[in-house]
């Protein structure tokens, strides 16, 4: 009876288990997104991670209701990135000196406030997108 007891207690482990997993991944399943709204043109403004300020501008095409294509031109640079948004977070990537670098937006009541980082260089930049249109 003890050996019968313990495997119908292993299976209802198991099955208590799947069901946290699922429960669990059915949290993190976002909702379907609404329609992505974003300005054309940004003026954008940040610091660098040693604390330089830089100024430019980003262009955003909206790709579907959770992608975007972004254009950044930054002091005479041109940057390409690839982005999506979840919520009221945006991130997107894109190379700089052959690097990858990540920024993630949050969407605010003046446009887009994030921090940016590349790959194998120490510290964090800043960056304010204020849209234009």
């Amino acid at each position: 009876m003890s050996r019968l007891f313990s495997t119908a207690a292993r299976a209802t482990a198991v099955l208590a288990a799947a069901a946290c997993a699922a429960l669990a991944l059915s949290q993190l399943e976002p909702a379907r997104a609404e329609a992505l709204h974003l300005a054309s043109h940004y003026e954008a403004s940040g610091s660098n991670p040693d604390g330089s300020k830089y100024t430019g501008n980003a262009d955003v095409t909206v790709i579907s209701d959770t992608t975007f294509s972004i254009i950044w031109k930054i002091e005479g640079q041109r940057y390409e990135g690839f982005g999506m948004r979840l919520n009221d977070a945006l991130a997107a990537t894109y190379m700089i000196n052959g690097e990858p670098g990540l920024v993630i937006y949050k969407v605010d009541g003046n446009g887009l406030t994030g921090a940016w980082a590349i790959r194998g260089h120490d510290g964090v930049g800043t960056e304010h997108l204020r849209p234009l249109n």
